[in-house]
């Protein structure tokens, strides 16, 4: 219904814009709509416990790198080993080794992992004050005595078979069978520990869970009191919000409905909570407002929201195209992580802008009358969003009448708030504080304080055919023992098609120095030890970490220039300038350069004390957080550069238009530009130090874009370059633009109601 009682009319149509038919169809068939929409809705929360049971962390190693070949050969070839090898932990403070209590619980625990089908083999290891030799594998175990040295301390090194998916289901499994059996025969005085890559995922995944949980309890109320703050109207308040969560649940949805199919880690959630929170609310705050303001100039529901979905509408959803996009470059990393984590990425964008062209309009004609509804204590008090407008006027007047002082002073400041970056320190960081508790943590920390690099192990694989002989162990393993970070080396040979050997390193798995060493195997020791043409792969927990480091250095350039590249295509397209497609990858990079900085000095820097365990940042923390960043900071362009440009094509006055653009949207940039921010900020709660790192970033980003570049840098900018901003190269000739000045709306001159329908070019 209209204001005065009216139906919306169906002969009403705007003069050929596509995204006004849309946004009146749904307002006409609202009902229908909102019930498909609820259904939507209904169906996701209803799907999203099979959807938590059902996750499983992505694969850790980058698809076709050596690491993952290698352990592929190792698995085929030594079934003992397994497709991982996991070491167990067998810990008691009251017993030693030597103790009857102690064997009793060890060979226990053995005999149940050796019980399981997901186990190819188990193998003990030299154990401290036990003289007994190894019985299996001894010429491997036997040069690996010499680093034991707590005689209340046994490992087994147990080979787990399947796929990476299959193994961290089974993690839990095998941890609850090895604690139970030793339990019971020591009456609880010896504890069994896995630790390897697969349970090391599963313990990530639980606590992510509770993170997304944890997060979401506090994001959601935070945003929607931001927005009553903001709006100062409880149902223009909760509009965005439905809109935002009909978004998240319908995408969680889909994922329950593809749970058997793809593969759906805890992460997902909290990026696709995160992400579809910032801009659900975001873009339906930006159609809502101006539907609102052509309301309050005197337009009728059907042209307010006609123009609202033909100008901010339109631009809705090119900034949801260009986030996509800028989100799709991430799939050039091999690595599963990306891939899972652009998937949802993607998923929620596009349900997100689905929502904005469809239910959206269905909300606002089902709300039009309720929309500045303010109960009697609210009334008395005058929105946030409405005060003293003609502050931002003043303000705009200063900054454009004196530009370069502004525009240098900012762009320098942002630029030393990036001069840390260079500073920051990627890797992996096991998260001591997030699975403080976990079985895993536990175990790692004990055989680390004895030997450090036992749970990193590298393994070295050199395959041969049926007719050519075993190469000479003896150069290669007086090379390994020679080096400095090696702590021992051990061979291996199945007396048919496979050489190889195991590395433990002197520094546990997520030091640098341990990357390095497995650079330095590949690189230095093995052309040098090996006859040419051998083939020679390298692999273990230690390799695929290095793996990854090296596949995101590799790639991480190639994911911001194409990021900028996409950038750069849609904001020339849709502003039809290049000056000002530059200017906004230039101010992109410094928001997000700045935000790095901070992170490399706050959380590396000492004052923070480090994120958590190592202080490292996990390397797809700044790749995903550019992509991001790159599309968010851009919508801001477009929705305050593409008001300034209509107001410049009817009027041709730069700095009125500049000024005019700031008044209409620096208020709702700045109120989404919180929200978002809290959605991102919210991620400070959670116990991963590199999830922390990413909300702090996030957050601080899109605030310096909201307000030093947007409300300062933009203007000041966009006033140096005056009638550039709008050059843009046609063919043969520029045409020129024909401006036609319309009469004031019935509500004043304050507002401008322009309709891009209404702007012709003559060529």
């Amino acid at each position: 219904m209209q204001s005065d009682g009216t139906p919306w009319r169906r002969r009403s149509r705007p003069r050929g814009d596509a995204f006004a038919r849309l946004a009146l169809t749904m307002a006409r068939h609202r009902r229908r709509v909102l019930a498909c929409w609820l259904v939507a809705a209904a169906a996701g929360l209803i799907g999203l416990p099979h959807l938590l049971d059902t996750l499983a962390a992505p694969s850790v190693a980058v698809a076709g790198s050596e690491s993952e070949q290698a352990s592929e050969i190792l698995g085929n070839s030594l079934p003992t080993l397994g497709d991982e090898q996991v070491i167990a932990v067998f810990h008691s403070p009251a017993h030693r080794t030597t103790d009857p209590e102690f064997r009793s619980a060890l060979a226990a625990g053995r005999r149940a992992l050796a019980r399981e089908r997901s186990v190819s083999g188990v193998v003990q290891l030299p154990m401290a004050g036990d003289p007994a030799p190894a019985t299996v594998l001894p010429e491997a175990m036997e040069p690996l005595r010499a680093l034991t040295r707590d005689d209340h301390i046994a490992y087994v090194l147990v080979g787990v078979t399947g796929d990476e998916r299959q193994r961290q289901r089974q993690a839990p499994v095998l941890q609850t069978v090895v604690d139970e059996a030793t339990r019971a025969a020591s009456a609880g005085t010896v504890q069994g520990y896995l630790v390897g890559v697969s349970a090391f995922s599963n313990a990530v995944q639980q606590a992510q869970i509770r993170d997304a949980t944890r997060i979401e309890l506090v994001a959601v109320p935070v945003a929607m009191l931001v927005l009553l703050i903001g709006l100062w109207a409880p149902v223009a308040a909760l509009v965005p919000m439905l809109v935002a969560g009909a978004s998240i649940a319908t995408t969680l949805g889909l994922f329950a409905l593809l749970a058997d199919t793809l593969s759906v880690d805890g992460t997902v959630l909290i990026a696709v909570d995160a992400v579809g929170l910032g801009i659900g609310i975001d873009y339906a705050m930006f159609v809502m407002n101006r539907y609102r303001e052509n309301l309050a100039g005197g337009a009728t529901p059907e042209q307010a929201l006609s123009r609202a979905a033909a100008t901010t509408g339109r631009t809705v959803v090119y900034s949801g195209l260009l986030l996509l996009l800028a989100v799709t470059t991430l799939f050039v990393v091999r690595w599963d992580v990306f891939t899972q984590l652009t998937i949802g990425t993607i998923a929620v964008i596009a349900v997100t802008s689905t929502a904005s062209v469809t239910l959206l309009p269905a909300l606002l004609a089902a709300a039009t009358e309720w929309l500045e509804w303010r109960p009697r204590w609210m009334a008395r008090w005058t929105p946030f969003t409405a005060r003293d407008r003609g502050g931002l006027v003043r303000w705009t007047d200063h900054v454009t009448r004196h530009p370069l002082p502004y525009a240098i002073g900012i762009t320098a400041g942002l630029l030393l708030l990036a001069a840390p970056v260079q500073t920051l320190r990627l890797g992996v960081d096991l998260e001591q504080q997030a699975l403080a508790g976990t079985p895993f943590l536990t175990g790692r920390t004990i055989s680390d304080t004895d030997i450090p690099g036992l749970s990193g192990m590298v393994t070295i694989v050199l395959p041969r055919g049926p007719v050519d002989g075993a190469p000479a162990p003896g150069p290669v393993l007086a090379a390994l023992r020679a080096d400095p970070e090696v702590a021992a080396a051990a061979v291996l040979d199945n007396r048919a098609d496979l050489t190889a050997f195991v590395v433990v390193p002197e520094h546990p798995l997520d030091s640098p120095l341990t990357a390095r060493l497995v650079e330095r195997i590949r690189v230095e020791i093995l052309p040098t030890t090996t006859p040419p043409g051998t083939t020679a792969l390298v692999g273990g927990s230690s390799a695929l970490v290095a793996d990854v480091l090296a596949e995101i250095a590799h790639k991480q350039w190639w994911v911001i220039g194409m990021a900028l590249a996409v950038m750069f295509v849609v904001l020339t397209i849709t502003l039809r300038s290049v000056l000002l497609p530059v200017k906004a990858m230039v101010m992109t990079l410094l928001a997000t350069g700045a935000a790095f900085g901070l992170i490399a000095l706050l959380f590396q820097g000492g004052a923070g004390g480090g994120a958590a365990g190592s202080g490292l940042i996990w390397p797809q923390v700044p790749l995903v957080l550019c992509a991001i960043l790159f599309g968010l900071t851009t919508d801001y362009e477009l929705f305050l550069v593409r008001r300034i440009q209509e107001e410049y094509l009817v009027t041709g006055d730069n700095r009125r238009s500049i000024a005019v653009g700031l008044q209409s949207t620096a208020r709702p940039i700045s109120l989404a530009a919180v929200i978002i921010a809290v959605a991102f900020g919210s991620l400070v709660l959670s116990s991963f130090g590199s999830v922390r790192a990413a909300g702090f970033a996030g957050a601080f980003a899109l605030i310096i874009d909201a307000t030093l570049i947007r409300l300062i840098l933009v203007p000041a900018l966009m006033q140096l370059f005056g009638r550039w901003n709008w050059w843009f190269p046609t063919w043969p000739r520029s045409a020129p633009i024909r401006r036609r000045r319309r009469p004031p709306s019935k509500g004043g001159d304050a507002v401008r109601h322009n309709d891009d329908s209404e702007l012709t070019e003559v060529r």
